[in-house]
């Protein structure tokens, strides 16, 4: 999650709105889709969780859960609705080794600072067991901006995600391309990664 104050001044003020928004999608395909290139009860991160529907349905379905989100609004969100304990922290926070079997970050990167990338994607490299897999969601349209809500949005091109995978020992499988729609109603271009550590 960002430490851009206006962004997170908006999730920590409106996490109880922007959790009725989040959890509107009660099947999310993607989800399904990095659960089952997991192995049984693997310890996986949720990193950026928000509102922690993600960490709730992989808790769910027997899988170790650890969530982290910058945002002590939408921690208490994912603690009231899930029961779910978040460790309240920035991206970069982030120092584990060789700890998890895969690491989902679902529409949280695009609010980290464009400076930070490179050691962000070193951290979550590091973070996974060899073999582990990365999901990430992210917007990827052309230029960065700030919305109707004023949180900060810097999108990532395919380029972006190819460049920060070789720096950082991932290896991509592959990045489908899709349309969203935010909080605000302004439509995205978006970009899902999907890389393992080599």
């Amino acid at each position: 999650m960002s430490t851009d104050k206006k962004t997170l001044a908006f999730y920590d003020s409106k996490a109880k709105d922007y959790a009725t928004f989040a959890l509107e999608v009660t099947e999310h395909p993607k989800l399904q889709a990095f659960m089952g290139a997991l192995a049984p009860g693997a310890r996986v991160l949720d990193l950026g969780c928000g509102v922690g529907w993600a960490a709730a349905g992989m808790q769910e379905a027997g899988f170790v859960v650890s969530a982290q989100d910058a945002s002590a609004g939408l921690a208490e969100q994912a603690r009231t609705r899930f029961g779910l304990e978040v460790r309240v922290a920035p991206f970069d926070a982030l120092e584990a080794r060789d700890a998890y079997g895969g690491i989902w970050c679902h529409f949280a990167l695009q609010h980290a600072p464009i400076e930070n990338r490179g050691d962000i994607f070193a951290r979550l490299s590091q973070a996974l067991v060899p073999g582990g897999i990365l999901y990430v969601g992210v917007q990827s349209d052309p230029e960065p901006w700030r919305d109707s809500i004023e949180r900060l949005y810097n999108p990532f091109s395919h380029g972006d995600l190819r460049a920060l995978c070789a720096q950082s020992g991932l290896t991509v499988e592959r990045i489908e391309t899709g349309q969203g729609k935010g909080y605000d109603g302004r439509a995205s271009e978006n970009a899902y990664l999907w890389a393992r550590r080599g």
